[in-house]
């Protein structure tokens, strides 16, 4: 039983892949010969790192991104650091309110 569900599975696989690329002939047989993208030389690799940090750094889209995540980051610190402090802050009016010296707190 296993094996003729595997089967059935297998055959179905096999034709939706024919079927996708029977879709997909008459627009391959359109594309051109030759290549779009020129032949990428070491020169080229060696350089894309160096391009894409000038290009970053020459506009202010990476440091407005670096200041709205600092402030964010800056903001959730606050909003813990608060939080924080309410929990000592109840604990320590806990552990005056249980002294046991007699005196309200």
């Amino acid at each position: 039983m296993i094996v003729l569900i595997s089967q059935i599975v297998f055959i179905l696989s096999f034709l939706g892949v024919l079927f996708i690329i029977a879709r997909k002939l008459p627009v391959l047989s359109q594309l051109p010969e030759e290549p779009l993208v020129e032949r990428v030389s070491f020169k080229m690799i060696v350089q894309w790192p160096g391009n894409v940090i000038k290009r970053f750094s020459s506009s202010n889209f990476f440091r407005n991104i670096l200041v709205a995540d600092l402030e964010k980051s800056l903001r959730k610190f606050k909003i813990a650091a608060l939080k924080i402090y309410n929990v000592v802050d109840k604990f320590i009016e806990k552990l005056k309110g249980n002294s046991g010296n007699g005196m309200p707190s």
